[in-house]
């Protein structure tokens, strides 16, 4: 997962998101990721909407927050197919 996450900070340097958007994506993503793996789910599309009604339901996340969250993943699901998932 680590890997993953230093391809990504890379990906948004490539971008040129600013330092404080990194931050808050990263930690975003490494969320998503550590939930995938809690629920042994693959990274996909399917996975990240049962994602986000975790997020609405169980986290009762604001919508701020949640926008936060929809952005750092979207990223990661768009450029995906770049990283190595191992």
């Amino acid at each position: 997962m680590e890997q993953v996450l230093i391809e990504y900070v890379r990906k948004m340097d490539i971008k040129n998101f600013s330092n404080s958007t990194k931050k808050s994506y990263h930690g975003e993503l490494k969320k998503y990721l550590k939930y995938c793996k809690e629920h042994d789910c693959e990274n996909n599309c399917t996975t990240y909407e049962q994602y986000l009604a975790h997020l609405i339901t169980i986290k009762k996340l604001s919508e701020c927050s949640l926008k936060q969250s929809i952005g750092a993943v979207k990223f990661f699901l768009s450029t995906a197919w770049t990283f190595r998932m191992n």
